[in-house]
């Protein structure tokens, strides 16, 4: 025992030396950090980038120096619920003592003492600024004493409030965020001024071991910390006992929290580079934008205003729509996976794209990279840089080259055969062939062989080529992405979301080709142009306007229910509902299988790996896609996701598609008359959307067990507009 105190005497000696060693360096530190806290002299921050959509609005606030601060006047009169939870959880003597809890010290030091060990921390609010300022996190009592020192000397310079704000912008609040304006974006996606009681009791909950009270790796052990805190809050008069449960319930309901989900909380993530990110995929794309076209100095020194082409309403809905559809699939994918022991988490990878264009501007009204908001750039990755097979997609682009070539007019027939060209012998998505069809049947249905004959008409390499231009590629860049065989016609070649947006805008332009573009101007602080969008000055025509006319009329057949092809649905809603999409509709569907080597490790999930929709109403084009982003199957409806959005973000549309009349005469009465007899009945989709595209093996109609998974017809839905969902099986 009495070794145990002189050993405690001599730690106390040498830790007071060292710091009256270094006190003028630390009291300088301190005076550092009050100007941080206070935004003033050279700590003061650079100011904020605003980003701007079409109309003014703000939709983002970039951080050119990255991180939490909350500057001191917000913290003493915009955050109760925090504060009060802060102290009432962690000190609840803060403004009362003058630096260290003597009795919490004391504790600690003898404890530790008697175990010859150093396992005890604890401490003020105060002492804890002083650890996560000045030292490190090691257990030792010399690290405690200098901590101790330290927070008398934080208590002379500073008062409580700056105290209790340093503390709550530089506390480590887990999942890599510092700070509680950080961690309340994160979490609960919104600032720390907006915070409820049972919010600011959940993020403050998390102090004393961030990753062991998380809500997402420990939802139990979270919500009783969160408990505690509200009791704590209870005991200090800053709550009623009966208002705790009610307080719960209202949380759990708002983020859809259940006994092991987390639901809503911390669901989509936040990124420390944004205040303000109402729009993750576009501002995520300016930021980037403006480190390829301005020095990166005058980036750093903030002030500037970006103008976009984005339309917040536009995008809120996009982004909102793209959440819903992928929740529904992650958890459809969480529970196939269980079923078939095929991995834990898998369903995390599953995401989606939405971009939206205006045509013939190539103005982007709304950017969905992926329903989190991430850094790194993961987000625009997947519009930008994410190749994947289009799959019966890129059908629409080929029937517009055909009709320009003069291949077809698009009143013909066509046949729907066995072929077999130089060995290559496609099959159909419903397993047979159907002989004679009008051609605007055989792309509403998808015909594989009719495709593949017409691009062995039309010469591979033409549509190589015409696939280069329109996209602006390099011929040496095309022949890698799009390899010289048949099966392009079903799309094996590899496109971005946005390359697959440009080709149906080409078709929507009149036959020319569109260049998107997202940022229109970029200011200075003074209002001073520093680089403005010149537009679309030039374009090129690929097709004529008669073609594109003749194409946009073959794309309405997809989603006209008199066809009953792979979007017939959304014809059937419209016909349900005469409020539903009342503006002319064209796209066509389109889905990618999984590679046999993927495949074979997940034999048993059923689904496809991408499942697209280019869709098209008059002056704007749309592509959505959805799929996993390491390839693994899910059974997911792209054309889902683009008329959840389409029918929410548009409710009425200005013009209408050309009529084909004034193109093509009036067709042949047979052939337009020409009745479906007995459509395709089995779609590999029991939404109705697609059809693999590559010639697999497996039967897409069955399930696990062999059993019929599709409806009677592509897309048999019976629900109401304006929401359309999956019918239950």
């Amino acid at each position: 025992m009495v070794a145990g105190f002189l050993w405690a005497g001599g730690v106390f000696f040498y830790a007071y030396i060292d710091y009256r060693l270094e006190k003028d360096e630390y009291a300088a530190k301190i005076e550092e950090w009050k100007l941080w806290l206070h935004n003033s002299g050279h700590r003061a921050a650079p100011p904020s980038i605003i980003i701007l959509d079409r109309n003014g609005e703000t939709i983002g606030e970039y951080l050119p120096e990255r991180g939490s601060r909350i500057p001191i006047a917000r913290c003493k009169a915009e955050m109760p619920w925090l504060k009060r939870a802060a102290v009432s959880g962690e000190d609840r003597y803060f403004y009362d003592h003058g630096g260290v809890s003597w009795k919490g010290v004391m504790r600690a030091v003898v404890n530790n003492v008697l175990s010859l060990s150093a396992r005890e921390g604890g401490g003020s609010i105060t002492q804890q600024v002083a650890r996560n300022l000045f030292t490190d996190r090691s257990f030792s009592l010399n690290r405690k004493l200098l901590e101790t020192f330290l927070a008398y000397d934080l208590e002379a310079a500073l008062d409580k409030d700056e105290i209790l704000c340093l503390y709550l912008n530089r506390i480590y609040m887990g999942e890599g965020r510092i700070g509680a304006e950080e961690a309340s974006w994160f979490y609960f996606n919104k600032p720390p001024f907006q915070l409820s009681a049972a919010e600011s009791a959940m993020i403050v909950g998390l102090f004393p071991s961030p990753a062991r009270y998380s809500p997402l790796n420990n939802l139990k052990a979270s919500l009783f910390k969160q408990r505690a805190v509200l009791q704590a809050m209870v005991r200090d008069g800053h709550l009623k006992e009966e208002q705790i449960d009610a307080e719960i319930a209202r949380f759990k309901k708002q983020y859809r929290v259940e006994e092991d989900d987390p639901g809503l909380v911390g669901a989509y993530g936040a990124s420390r580079d944004f205040r303000i990110n109402r729009a993750p995929s576009a501002n995520e794309a300016v930021r980037e934008f403006l480190f390829e076209n301005l020095p990166e100095e005058l980036i750093r020194k903030g002030g500037l205003r970006v103008t976009t082409t984005i339309d917040l309403r536009q995008q809120a809905v996009a982004l909102e729509t793209a959440r819903a559809r992928v929740d529904e699939v992650r958890k459809k994918t969480a529970k196939l996976a269980a079923k078939h022991d095929a991995g834990e988490n898998l369903e995390r990878g599953v995401n989606s794209v939405i971009i939206s264009m205006t045509v013939p501007e190539g103005e982007i009204r709304a950017l969905v990279g992926g329903t989190q908001v991430t850094e790194g750039g993961s987000q625009i990755h997947r519009i930008y840089n994410m190749r994947r097979q289009p799959g019966s997609a890129i059908k629409g682009y080929l029937y517009a080259l055909a009709l320009e070539e003069r291949i077809y007019d698009p009143y013909d027939e066509v046949v729907d055969e066995k072929i077999n060209i130089r060995g290559y012998s496609p099959r159909n998505w419903y397993r047979e062939y159907r002989g004679k069809m009008p051609l605007r049947r055989a792309v509403a249905w998808s015909v594989n062989t009719v495709a593949v004959k017409t691009l062995d008409e039309m010469g591979v390499d033409y549509f190589r080529n015409q696939l280069a231009r329109t996209l602006d590629l390099s011929l040496h860049d095309a022949d890698e992405r799009f390899e010289a065989g048949l099966s392009l016609a079903l799309g094996t070649g590899n496109l971005t979301p946005l390359e697959l947006a440009r080709l149906y805008a080409l078709i929507l332009n009149k036959g020319s080709t569109v260049r998107p573009y997202l940022v229109k101007r970029v200011e200075d602080k003074d209002g001073t142009p520093l680089w403005e969008e010149p537009g679309n000055p030039s374009s090129t025509r690929i097709i004529s306007e008669k073609a594109a006319a003749g194409t946009m009329w073959l794309l309405e057949g997809v989603v006209d229910s008199s066809e009953d092809g792979t979007a017939g649905w959304i014809g059937r809603l419209r016909k349900k509902n005469a409020s539903y999409m009342p503006y002319d509709v064209a796209g066509k569907s389109g889905t990618a299988q999984t590679p046999d080597e993927v495949r074979a490790k997940y034999r048993q999930m059923p689904g496809v790996r991408d499942s697209w929709f280019a869709g098209l109403i008059p002056g704007e084009v749309t592509v959505a896609w959805i799929g996993h982003d390491r390839g693994v199957p899910v059974d997911a409806n792209a054309g889902l996701l683009w008329a959840d959005y389409v029918s929410k973000a548009h409710q009425k549309v200005d013009g209408h598609f050309p009529d084909i009349k004034d193109y093509y005469g009036e067709p042949d009465t047979a052939i337009e008359e020409a009745p479906v007899i007995d459509p395709p009945r089995e779609n590999p989709n029991e939404d109705g959307n697609g059809e693999p595209d590559t010639d697999s093996t497996e039967n897409p109609g069955t399930g696990e067990n062999g059993q019929n998974t599709l409806p009677a017809s592509p897309g048999d839905f019976t629900d109401v507009p304006p929401k359309p969902t999956t019918p239950e099986n």
